[in-house]
């Protein structure tokens, strides 16, 4: 999925501000005199206190990369594994490191810009389904008093549901088809169940479950409000979100 663009542009910004600093100290590290070299026109000589300064800031900075990289690298990313394996190789002074980083950091926001990275994305989904669940239960407990004030709350949640489980199929390595292979179109919900389920994400028991919240949903999207109750809908938002829970970040 494509991020909101607020989120985008909070964590490009991040990228842009990251870098512009680590670009300013290693320029002001890289003209340092080394006491083993001969100083060049362009050498500068620090007092003691001046470089510690400065190394505090670098270590202060590669806080603020490290950090980023954490939100940013799906922990089974290839661009994870390469970075965690060169982080655990010994790199000599803190100018090679430094330049080590920053090209790294500006490698990662190249394939950030072109969206290739998925589990901020699923983060992303899980917050926005929490907010719509949350509105859910809103819509449970102060809808208009009625025989079907419940209806909106079920068809907002099977909303939700559908919309995780599409998310959960992206998820799974590899991705699983979310588009019906003999009409090309979108899955529906009980689709995406049995697909999840014959993939291994989850057993018998579990797609059992779900299918009885999408009949919840369909129920109230068609009109068949005497196939359910206040209480099953209330039993099937907290269902909902357990099973977010348990299967997005």
């Amino acid at each position: 999925m494509t991020l909101p663009s607020r989120i985008f542009n909070k964590y490009l910004t991040q990228f842009n501000e990251i870098i512009d600093e680590g670009n300013e100290l290693f320029n002001k590290i890289k003209d340092i005199k080394e006491p083993s070299r001969i100083a060049v026109n362009t050498s500068i000589i620090l007092t003691e206190e001046e470089k510690n300064l400065l190394y505090d800031q670098i270590t202060q900075w590669e806080i603020h990369y490290f950090s980023l990289i954490d939100i940013i690298l799906p922990l089974k990313s290839t661009h994870r594994s390469f970075i965690d394996k060169k982080d655990s190789e010994k790199l000599s002074g803190q100018k090679t490191r430094l330049r080590t980083h920053l090209a790294r950091l500006k490698g990662i926001k190249e394939v950030y810009i072109k969206g290739m990275f998925s589990d901020l994305s699923l983060e992303i989904e899980a917050e926005i389904a929490a907010d719509y669940m949350g509105q859910a239960e809103q819509l449970l407990t102060e809808g208009q008093k009625g025989a079907y004030d419940h209806v909106p709350a079920a068809v907002l949640a099977g909303a939700v549901l559908e919309k995780g489980l599409r998310a959960l199929c992206l998820k799974q390595e590899p991705p699983l088809s979310v588009v019906n292979a003999n009409n090309n179109k979108p899955l529906m919900m009980n689709g995406l169940i049995d697909v999840l389920k014959s993939a291994g994400a989850f057993n018998e028991l579990k797609a059992k479950q779900l299918r009885a919240w999408a009949d919840i949903r369909n129920d109230a999207a068609h009109g068949n409000f005497d196939k359910f109750q206040k209480d099953d809908v209330e039993t099937m938002i907290k269902a909902i979100n357990h099973f977010l829970a348990d299967y997005l970040p």
